[in-house]
């Protein structure tokens, strides 16, 4: 959990709202096929605001070492997240 704390600090707030299907989207490839599969969903899906965030989230989630498990409630999330709201 404590790795959780410091992902959600670590990506941080902002005014970006992102596609929620884009999001199942990449959570889903991310739980199925891993991160590479999911980063490869982000470049060829995502607009280029999109993609910088997204990608930039399963980075951060990768460097702290989550699970694919985790990381998929952080994508699902990102949205609250990036709001503050978590």
């Amino acid at each position: 959990m404590e790795n959780m704390d410091r992902v959600v600090e670590e990506i941080g707030t902002g005014p970006l709202c992102m596609n929620t299907a884009l999001l199942e989207e990449v959570k889903m490839a991310l739980l199925e096929k891993g991160y590479a599969a999911a980063q490869v969903l982000v470049s060829q899906r995502a607009g280029s605001d999109e993609q910088d965030e997204i990608s930039r989230a399963l980075t951060i989630c990768q460097k702290h070492k989550l699970s694919q498990e985790a990381a998929a409630k952080v994508v699902e999330s990102l949205n609250v997240i990036k709001s503050g709201k978590w």
